[in-house]
């Protein structure tokens, strides 16, 4: 928050919805095989145990996709900043397995942002547990997690509470 926010109020919401950003069963961050994520050392959220597809926007707003393509952060109106991180050192990857087909900047939830073959970066990747990640947690309240089990893409994933 910068010294006259107070000037401009409040910014949009105080629930920010997050939904789900590609098909698979939704696990707990604790069964990421990797401790940035595990430990919740970047932020807090959940996990998806993708089935074959591709990773669609989770959110409406300002979309980036990272270089090789194993990852995307999306900043909502709100100001709320979350990340998808397809698999575990799949930046090893260098694109392979990752195919980007949407655009930076302003995206609408449920935009194809990147295809996976899932069958190669299984392959080629310690695992391809996705986490979903809420990283401007000075932001929050609270998360629900409401998504239980298997989801599609455009699911309602989370719940995130802004203070």
């Amino acid at each position: 928050m910068g010294f006259f926010d107070f000037l401009k109020g409040k910014k949009n919401t105080k629930i920010v919805e997050i939904y789900s950003p590609l098909a698979g069963k939704v696990i707990p961050l604790e069964e990421v095989p990797d401790e940035a994520f595990s430990q919740k050392m970047i932020g807090d959220g959940c996990a998806i145990d993708p089935l074959p597809g591709a990773i669609y926007c989770p959110a409406d707003g300002e979309v980036d996709i990272f270089e090789t393509n194993h990852a995307i952060s999306v900043e909502t109106p709100s100001g709320l900043e979350l990340i998808v991180h397809f698999g575990v050192d799949t930046v090893k990857l260098d694109k392979k397995g990752l195919t980007r087909v949407g655009e930076l900047g302003g995206n609408k939830k449920g935009t194809k942002l990147v295809e996976y073959d899932l069958d190669f970066i299984k392959a080629n990747a310690p695992s391809v547990k996705t986490p979903i990640i809420i990283t401007s947690m000075d932001m929050v309240e609270s998360i629900e997690v409401v998504a239980k089990g298997d989801v599609q893409p455009g699911d309602l994933l989370m719940r995130v509470t802004l203070k």
